[in-house]
């Protein structure tokens, strides 16, 4: 039986249309080929005839496009004629649809209601909105409106996309799933299309992302296409567990689960805790996926199975690997926070195993082995100098990111050279890299690395080293970049100090302190203030100290609020102006 839902103004218009004896809800199957030219539309015979007139005309239309399901329509006199029998041209009887006209879809029904010619007097008169009996009839047409409301709730909180609330709470409970609660982390992050990568690109809800480390695990909230041409797409995330902490911004780097055309990842605000229950729309997302896995015993439902846990970073399934019907192997790589005893596979992910096998297949395999790697890397950077400090900087922006490359990559998976090069030089500040991979204790090959077909490989960012870096403009053997500084110095003078005195003073200080500073030191307005103190023959204003420094390739200003200024082994400083106010 098909529940077919009824509204409030059709139940009115249907009941009004038997108490003045007319036929209402009279059903006629329309059958033609759609293919066929000239489309003919058979005619529509009605049952008690001869006719006196036609009220309502309903049925299905054709959609939009091909593939669209019929959709409701009420026909009027510019789709349809009511015409007489051909043997009784003085009868109406019969309703033929127009040719310019909108005509029902092929195999759909008809709903008519109509007025006979040989009907008996109504007995009701009086049906005037405000009536006794137009009361009483509208007051039944609503309860029955309302039955047939719930019952059409009842209906769609049966199914995972019309459920809501408690009533999808209680189907995602059939896929052992439940709404995760106000609390858990949430927030955003950005997928980048690798480039090159043509198509469209699907991100399915619960693709996980992690730090570098793998010891903080999201998962996203919703599914995602992202279009030919777009470059990025946005994505809620959620923490995979109750228990995973907030991140700042740029901590998610890592695509756990490897999707072809995508490059990288990263949240470009920091995560934060719900206020509020995951919504209807989220939860679905969700329990699609799920669905997915609980068609058991396929391959695909247990590999979709398997990459739902969190202990599971990726898998490889071989289907008769020793050419034996039945035999399927089972790599699956664990999450690098998960530790187990040798061989041993957490038991969350054999128990999804033993749940989502096909019956009768023998499963081989098991824990995925691991590759340890290390790397060399030879930078060359922008510009002819760099402090060390900021050296150290870009080497650990490579380390995180060689580190969340690797991360990506599958069981068995090749560990290609240029794509590791490419996201290396997303930083501005390097303009070339040469890495080198290489097992833990093996000389580098200098090539693309293949683990073996059953382990996945990791790299710990301890085990990359780093060359001298070059710089794509470096300066001649021997050549300084010289600075020159002036400063306007506001100043309270002590006894008979005069203003020529102080500024020969402050002349000498500034001299002793630029010639004496290290590389790499940081120059800021507090280092000044020690540089150019002496109490005995004047005090220093902090607001009024303004110390300039140039030169052909750079403008720099020091006073109170600005930011540090570093020094690097090539500058050379001249003082050339020193200006005293009170």
């Amino acid at each position: 039986m098909t529940f077919v839902d009824r509204k409030y103004p059709d139940l009115v218009r249907d009941v009004l249309t038997n108490l003045t004896q007319g036929v209402a809800g009279e059903l006629h199957r329309v059958s033609y080929d759609p293919n066929a030219h000239p489309i003919q539309i058979p005619d529509v015979v009605l049952s008690r005839r001869p006719v006196k007139r036609v009220s309502v005309v309903e049925g299905l239309v054709a959609g939009a496009a091909p593939d669209d399901p019929p959709v409701p329509y009420t026909f009027g006199l510019n789709d349809y004629e009511l015409v007489p029998d051909a043997n009784d041209t003085d009868s109406l009887s019969t309703i033929r649809f127009l040719p310019f006209g909108r005509k029902p879809a092929p195999d759909t029904d008809l709903r008519v209601n109509y007025y006979p010619r040989t009907t008996a007097p109504a007995p009701i008169t009086d049906l005037s909105v405000g009536s006794v009996v137009r009361t009483l009839l509208e007051t039944f047409a609503k309860e029955q409106a309302i039955l047939y409301a719930q019952l059409n709730l009842a209906y769609d909180s049966a199914f995972v996309e019309t459920a809501t609330g408690s009533s999808l709470d209680r189907v995602v409970a059939l896929l052992g799933y439940q709404r995760f609660r106000a609390g858990r982390p949430v927030g955003t992050v950005t997928f980048s299309r690798r480039a090159g990568a043509v198509g469209e690109i699907t991100i399915p809800a619960g693709t996980p992302v992690t730090d570098a480390a793998d010891k903080v695990r999201y998962e996203t909230a919703e599914s995602r296409l992202m279009r030919a041409g777009e470059t990025a797409a946005e994505i809620a995330v959620r923490g995979s567990t109750d228990n995973t902490p907030p991140v700042d911004a740029n901590a998610l780097t890592v695509i756990q689960r490897a999707i072809a055309g995508l490059d990288a990842v990263t949240n470009e605000r920091p995560t934060a805790r719900a206020t509020s229950d995951e919504s209807d729309a989220e939860l679905r997302a969700r329990a699609r996926d799920a669905l997915i896995s609980s068609n058991k015993g396929t391959l695909g439902a247990l590999r979709n199975g398997l990459l739902q846990l969190p202990e599971v970073r990726d898998v490889k399934i071989i289907e008769m690997p020793n050419g034996v019907p039945g035999e399927v192997t089972l790599n699956v790589s664990l999450a690098q926070n998960v530790t187990t005893q040798g061989n041993e596979l957490p038991d969350a992910v054999k128990a999804c195993i033993e749940d989502l096998r096909p019956a009768g297949i023998r499963i081989v395999g098991g824990k995925a082995g691991t590759v340890d790697l290390a790397a060399k890397v030879q930078l060359t950077l922008a510009g002819s100098q760099l402090a060390k400090a900021e050296v150290s900087k870009v080497q650990d922006q490579v380390r995180k990111t060689l580190v969340g490359e690797v991360a990506r990559r599958g069981v068995g998976d090749r560990v290609r050279i240029k794509p590791m090069v490419a996201a290396v030089l997303k930083d501005e500040r390097i303009v070339d890299a040469d890495i080198l991979l290489a097992i833990k204790g093996s000389a580098p090959a200098g090539t693309d690395l293949d683990p073996p077909a059953d382990a996945a490989v990791q790299l710990d960012a301890a085990n990359i080293s780093f060359n001298p870096e070059t710089f794509d403009q470096p300066l001649p053997a021997g050549q300084t970049v010289p600075l020159d500084i002036s400063a306007k110095v506001g100043a309270l003078l002590q006894g008979t100090v005069t203003a020529t005195q102080a500024q020969s003073l402050l002349t000498a200080k500034l001299k002793s302190a630029f010639g004496s500073v290290a590389a790499d030191t940081s120059v800021d307005i507090n280092f000044l203030l020690n540089a150019l103190r002496d109490d005995a023959n004047y005090t220093l204003d902090p607001m009024k100290l303004q110390v300039t420094l140039t030169s052909p390739q750079q403008f720099v200003q020091i006073m109170q609020g600005s930011g540090a200024f570093r020094v690097l082994a090539a500058y050379r400083f001249n003082v050339r102006d020193v200006e005293v106010s009170p």
